[in-house]
């Protein structure tokens, strides 16, 4: 039987960052601090139970773009283990 998967836009994304980007330029992206302030600020209101609801949906928002930025770095290290 044969499964065929076809690519999410997800991943499509991932890859197209993936072969425009070196993998060490992609291994060297940093956030800057204020986002991550503001990301550690939204992170001590939700545990605190706090946070509004424009807050909860830019906290969701900022992790779905660490799991990005994650398995964006993720292929650039196989990148470089291939090569």
């Amino acid at each position: 039987m044969v499964v065929l998967t076809v690519p999410t836009a997800y991943d499509e994304l991932i890859n197209y960052l993936a072969e425009k980007a070196t993998p060490d330029e992609i291994l060297a992206f940093k956030v800057s601090d204020a986002a991550q302030e503001r990301a550690e600020l939204l992170l001590e209101r939700d545990s605190a139970g706090t946070l509004t609801a424009d807050e909860s949906l830019e906290l969701s928002q900022m992790l779905h773009f660490d799991r990005l930025v994650s398995v964006l770095k993720a292929s650039a290290i196989e990148r470089i283990n291939r090569s």
